[in-house]
């Protein structure tokens, strides 16, 4: 197990990227992915990537890992050029993908000892059961993968992704289509890792995750990255207002004429109001209900959040971002 980094190791930044581009394809089917993204991650730090799918978050990591080749710039992993040397940068790095790829006729001990032996790292059966315990698989080491639930396989995931002992570790959507259940169950394990020293870089498009996890966020939209810094830093520069939420059709224009009202719009099927004047803003909301004959539902006021970032940045709503 790592210790704990000092403080001048945590200063140190561990993942740096320069100037990357990256497309698929060719001629007029050619697909920028990525343009002129430039990061510097530190050692020790829980980094997140945010954005909406097809963002350009995993191209990033591909690039990251060495198995996408990008157009221009490059990437240096504890001063390794990974494009020179990507065998010497990859023994650094642990690996968990979307979908990560199993072998279903192997029991979870043996897929352990396998992918420690994909590095070079050679686990005798006591190692390999005693790394699955600290996920909380102890009970299945002998069950075939294609057996486990998602929740189990996602933790397998996890503990594939440091069998060869990393310093780094890379989680491309590491909570996707699990229940919250299980969503937390992972978080708390993401949080021991780090806890051990170990530097993450998480992908994610929840902005739940992303405030309850990350040290600081990059939003990436369209290929670009477009902010970095901590959540709270990139909350504050808003200089926005609490937000009240609640369940009312209305057309927007007779929302922004109430007391204190800043901004309106909908997210999903949520109306929400950023307001100065909550209590002003709300009365005249439900005047303008029982004008109608209609009552208010759900109503709920919140402190400015990554998602109200998202909007300000791109124009587009989370929710908008995920049914894209």
């Amino acid at each position: 197990m790592k210790s704990m980094k000092g403080k001048d190791q945590m200063e140190e930044m561990v993942i740096r990227i320069e100037g990357l581009s990256a497309v698929y394809g060719r001629g007029a089917r050619q697909v920028r992915a990525l343009q002129e993204a430039s990061l510097a991650i530190r050692r020790g730090e829980i980094f997140g990537l945010l954005g909406p799918n097809g963002a350009g978050k995993t191209t990033l990591l591909s690039c990251v890992e060495g198995i996408h080749t990008p157009a221009a710039g490059g990437v240096w992993i504890d001063g390794i050029d990974v494009r020179r040397y990507p065998r010497v940068a990859q023994r650094k790095l642990g690996i968990q993908l979307q979908q990560t790829a199993l072998l279903d006729d192997l029991t979870v001990a043996e897929l352990v000892e396998v992918y420690a032996a994909l590095y070079e790292v050679y686990l005798d059966r006591a190692a390999a059961l005693a790394l699955l315990a600290r996920f909380e698989l102890q009970d299945k080491t002998r069950s075939l993968a294609r057996r486990l639930s998602g929740g189990q396989k996602q933790r397998l995931a996890l503990a594939l992704a440091v069998a060869n002992d990393p310093e780094i570790i890379l989680l491309d959507e590491p909570t996707a289509a699990l229940d919250p259940r299980a969503r937390r169950a992972v978080w708390e394990i993401i949080r021991r890792l780090h806890q051990e020293g170990r530097t993450l870089v998480i992908t994610t498009h929840s902005m739940e995750e992303a405030e309850a996890l990350c040290g600081r966020v990059a939003i990436i939209d369209a290929g670009r990255i477009v902010a970095c810094d901590t959540p709270a830093r990139l909350i504050a520069a808003l200089d926005a207002a609490p937000v009240l939420r609640t369940q009312f059709d209305i057309p927007l224009e007779q929302v922004e004429s109430l007391p204190g009202v800043r901004m309106v719009r909908y997210s999903g099927e949520y109306l929400e109001i950023e307001t100065t004047r909550p209590q002003e803003t709300l009365a005249g909301l439900q005047q303008a209900a029982v004008q109608q004959g209609r009552s208010i539902a759900d109503i709920m006021l919140r402190q400015p959040n990554l998602e109200d970032v998202f909007l300000r940045l791109t124009g587009k709503t989370l929710a908008a971002w995920k049914e894209s």
